[in-house]
């Protein structure tokens, strides 16, 4: 350090550039404290203010509305959508495809599937009842000495092979069930051959006994009928003749 006088006669004091680069750390504690004590003194007098300033204190959140989701990524109801940058959506029903569609005047409108063909009813069966005491007959004779028969009666045969008992039916084209009610309480079987209009379409027809002549079972075949009368024949094939015969049902 040099002394130098100026030219008022008074002694300056010189420092050199060492000496200035010492003072620089308490020139910067000096400032640093300054600045410390200030931002204490603001802190102090307006927090409220200094809160608020705070930028990185996130805004406090208002409260959910009334009926909002609790997820935050659900938009609201009746909320739009947000719209990206440059995209344009479009708020109203797409028309594109079918307006094309209608609007095309050579577009040909899809064939109706085929109605189905309506099922025609299953043809209802009816059974006509012919009393064995109305047929005509040979070698059998009327009886009711026995009970459980429908009718008046019912028709005994004798005990000889060849006896019948013949009825005129009126019957439709095609097959029909013959169901003859007898009883036999002979204790053997008594059968008989059944004809349609002169031809046998059931031979040795089973007629098997029955528990007394006041039990009635019954014996049933299938024939085929003409369109109109047709004449049905039981004949009995044994010397033991044909059971006791209450009737003939026919269903077609």
């Amino acid at each position: 350090m040099e002394d130098d006088f100026g030219y008022e006669g008074r002694r300056r004091r010189r420092f050199t550039v060492l000496e200035r680069l010492r003072l620089l750390p308490l020139v910067a504690t000096t400032v640093f404290t300054g600045a410390l004590i200030l931002l204490i003194v603001t802190t102090v007098r307006q927090p409220i203010s200094w809160n608020d300033a705070l930028p990185w204190q996130d805004a406090p959140s208002p409260a959910p509305a009334a009926g909002a989701p609790n997820a935050p990524d659900v938009p609201l109801a009746h909320t739009p959508a947000p719209q990206r940058s440059g995209v344009r959506t479009s708020t109203g029903p797409s028309t594109g495809t079918a307006a094309s569609t209608a609007a095309s005047p050579g577009a040909s409108s899809p064939a109706p599937p085929p109605s189905p063909s309506p099922t025609p009813p299953p043809a209802v069966q009816r059974t006509v009842r012919y009393e064995a005491e109305n047929a005509a007959g040979s070698r059998a004779r009327f009886a009711n000495d026995h009970r459980n028969y429908s009718g008046s009666g019912f028709m005994d045969y004798e005990n000889t092979s060849g006896s019948y008992l013949q009825w005129t039916v009126q019957g439709d084209a095609g097959p029909a069930s013959l169901r003859l009610r007898f009883a036999n309480a002979s204790g053997r079987n008594r059968p008989m051959d059944i004809s349609v209009n002169g031809t046998v379409v059931a031979r040795d027809v089973r007629f098997d006994a029955t528990r007394d002549w006041d039990d009635w079972g019954s014996a049933t075949v299938t024939v085929t009928l003409t369109a109109g009368a047709n004449i049905i024949r039981a004949t009995a094939v044994s010397g033991d003749g044909g059971p006791n015969v209450d009737c003939l049902d026919l269903t077609q």
